[in-house]
């Protein structure tokens, strides 16, 4: 699913650069939904055999597709629509959005843990999740009907049409020309993506399952705690957004990088199996890290022309978050299995800073007009 996910954003990217973010929002959305629910409604090896394993693997394929597509179109989209004094703020809501699906996918599994033992899960119960996250989708897909094209967007289709009718130049510039001159800009964008994404995924993914195997803490309470944790990031999340529109994108990733380097070693010396131990370690992380989401999708989007906006945000975000944040909790739970959970903040602390220094030499781009892009 993550090898795939920068692959979705390719071409998602290119279909939304060239059919429009809403066309492109759809079928990304539907791919999702149906990847989702072909998972959850997938016979059992033992009723079909081996090809149980391929519609998983070919569902979970669709999945990965769907989310780098989705990324794709909808970041530039809400940019697009948004008014550009308060575009941090209504971009942070993107950020809102990701943490209340993985609070929802924590709460899910609370309840779960809960409700049903160990082998009505291992049994049937695992499927609710698949089932929930294809309807959603598919509720998704029915608010999404009645989008109309952003007007920017809208604005470059007439622009190039009008270009097209003069002579074509002597030296025409390719598709991957343009991603060329703009490889600062992704570059960038991998960078600031790679610090957010090891730090997503080793406190809101993988934080409650690494509390429970690697410091004991009671599963139930666990996830509980992860629940607390996210509430708090989604209240200080819209805060931090507005921040960005009033002192600039780079304030909110300078004050994530660096507050975030400096509690680092802190936060893993508190973490314990206790519940008050969890709340205090995740929490830290967890507000700072708002900073950052809240702000990154607008910064992506003032980075790139309309025209390449799709593309030049989701090549590398899909890269960033299937390199740096798909692995980030394998390698957490791999380091403190063999004593070594200082080496891995260590690696979370070069991540952090060097997103912290990719925004500072970004240029400020809070308030930018996107329609002339």
């Amino acid at each position: 699913g993550f090898i795939f996910r920068p692959l979705g954003s390719v071409f998602f990217g290119w279909f939304a650069d060239r059919s429009g973010r809403k066309n492109s929002m759809m079928i990304a959305m539907a791919v999702t939904a149906a990847g989702s629910l072909m998972i959850g409604i997938s016979p059992t090896s033992s009723a079909i055999g081996a090809l149980a394993v391929v519609i998983l693997v070919v569902a979970r394929i669709m999945q990965g597709l769907g989310y780098g597509g989705e990324n794709a179109s909808a970041y530039s989209y809400s940019a697009e629509i948004a008014p550009p004094k308060r575009r941090g703020l209504w971009m942070s809501f993107n950020g809102m959005a990701l943490i209340l699906g993985t609070l929802a996918a924590t709460a899910v599994g609370a309840l779960l843990t809960t409700v049903f033992d160990s082998k009505q899960l291992e049994a049937w119960a695992w499927r609710v999740p698949f089932l929930l996250a294809g309807c959603t989708g598919l509720f998704a897909l029915y608010l999404r009907r009645k989008l109309t094209e952003s007007a920017a967007f809208t604005e470059h289709l007439k622009a190039e049409a009008e270009r097209r009718k003069l002579p074509e130049p002597a030296v025409k510039t390719s598709a991957s020309g343009e991603l060329w001159r703009h490889r600062s800009g992704m570059l960038r964008v991998l960078l600031m993506t790679a610090g957010i994404t090891v730090t997503f995924y080793a406190w809101v993914v993988n934080g409650a399952a690494n509390a429970i195997v690697s410091y004991g803490v009671n599963q139930q309470t666990a996830f509980i705690v992860a629940l607390v944790a996210q509430v708090l990031y989604v209240v200080t999340t819209p805060l931090w957004g507005r921040f960005s529109d009033r002192f600039g994108r780079r304030a909110n990733f300078l004050v994530y990088g660096i507050f975030n380097a400096v509690f680092a070693f802190p936060v893993l010396w508190i973490m314990g199996n206790q519940w008050w131990q969890m709340l205090i370690a995740m929490s830290i992380p967890l507000v700072l890290l708002s900073a950052a989401t809240a702000a990154n999708t607008a910064f992506y989007a003032e980075l790139f022309p309309t025209g390449l906006r799709s593309r030049g945000i989701a090549i590398p975000y899909g890269i960033g978050i299937a390199v740096f944040g798909g692995t980030s909790p394998l390698i957490d739970t791999w380091l403190h299995s063999i004593g070594l959970s200082a080496v891995f903040t260590a690696y979370a602390i070069v991540m952090s800073l060097g997103a912290a220094a990719a925004a500072w030499w970004s240029p400020e781009t809070a308030g930018k007009s996107l329609a002339d892009g």
